[in-house]
């Protein structure tokens, strides 16, 4: 959204990651001040000033009422062509009526008219509509920041250093999509097995896969996996989207990028609660991950257990030492 409330609520501290993986959805505003704020609007009409337009619908939108906003801006989109907020809260409004190809077509004008909107985050806001258009084999294969697919597919790789590097896809349309049809069947097959032991290899055939369809067009422009506001776009878009697994899967990616593992199995556990189209691959990577917590739990006990022993020793000396020194002393003392 775009209206009056906007900076302020930007100003404020962003949400860390816990808060984003683990907290309640953000408070829009208080209702009462809303309908007061709709009925001064309404009494001091401005109708031809754009942000009067973004007031009123910025309202409704906060209300929980995207279909009134979207009535609203439909009537004057044509009136203010040029102006970033009415394509902001239209798109806005599209995306929480689950029309996300108008959702993007507006979020991608609004991008056009001001490339640094929503203070540079708006960028993250495309690529998760450029993926919410997508079927739902595209989805079930890649990730909606794009350039994370790569690593995240390969499984032998997603706890060691390719995450930090990025492991860019690439993408392809030309000679790698014709071999989709026959590595969509190939995975059917494999799929319907049922094989726990076969997890891995699936995995990298969706991979392989993911490198046969078509980048998302934001990747023409930018390279979100480098942008300087890579975690902060993740949390916003999740702060605002509680309710999309493709948020949380993404959470989980970064959370494994920043070394905090407990907060990316919260994460993957959220999106497969949510309904997540990957669930599948989610649950080996959560078992990856909970094992990685094991096993290094185990090391630290048994290395307290070794200091433990160690100070136990060392203690055990010390009070040999002690005695020997009291008697010398005494001996001395008695002379």
């Amino acid at each position: 959204m775009w209206d009056s409330d906007t900076l302020g609520d930007e100003k404020k501290a962003r949400p860390n990651m816990a808060e984003a993986i683990l907290g309640n959805p953000p408070n829009l505003g208080d209702p009462i001040k809303l309908r007061k704020r709709i009925a001064e609007l309404n009494t001091n009409r401005r109708e031809n000033d754009p942000a009067w337009w973004n007031d009123l619908a910025g309202a409704h939108i906060r209300l929980g009422e995207s279909k009134r906003a979207a009535e609203l801006l439909e009537s004057v989109v044509t009136r203010f062509p040029d102006d970033y907020g009415v394509h902001a809260n239209l798109g806005t409004a599209y995306h929480l009526l689950g029309r996300y190809q108008d959702a993007e077509n507006e979020i991608a004008r609004d991008l056009e008219i001001n490339p640094d909107a929503h203070f540079g985050l708006e960028k993250y806001h495309l690529a998760l509509l450029q993926y919410l258009v997508r079927d739902a084999k595209y989805q079930h294969r890649h990730v909606y920041v794009d350039e994370f697919t790569g690593v995240f597919m390969e499984s032998n790789v997603f706890l060691r250093s390719g995450i930090e590097e990025g492991l860019i896809l690439e993408g392809s349309t030309n000679t790698l999509a014709q071999e989709l049809p026959a590595l969509e069947k190939e995975y059917a097959e494999m799929a319907s097995t049922n094989s726990s032991t076969l997890a891995y290899k699936l995995h990298g055939l969706l991979g392989t896969m993911a490198e046969c369809d078509d980048p998302p067009l934001y990747r023409t422009k930018w390279n979100l996996a480098t942008n300087s506001l890579l975690q902060e776009g993740v949390i916003y878009m999740a702060s605002l989207n509680p309710s999309e697994p493709a948020c949380f899967v993404m959470l989980g990616i970064l959370s494994i990028k920043n070394h905090d593992l407990n907060l990316a199995e919260a994460a993957f556990d959220k999106a497969i609660k949510l309904g997540s189209p990957q669930a599948e691959i989610l649950r080996v990577k959560r078992e990856v991950i909970l094992k990685h917590i094991r096993e290094a739990r185990t090391y630290s006990s048994s290395n307290f257990g070794s200091l433990i022993a160690l100070a136990c020793g060392a203690a055990i000396i010390l009070v040999i030492v002690l005695r020997g020194a009291l008697r010398w002393f005494h001996k001395r003392s008695s002379r």
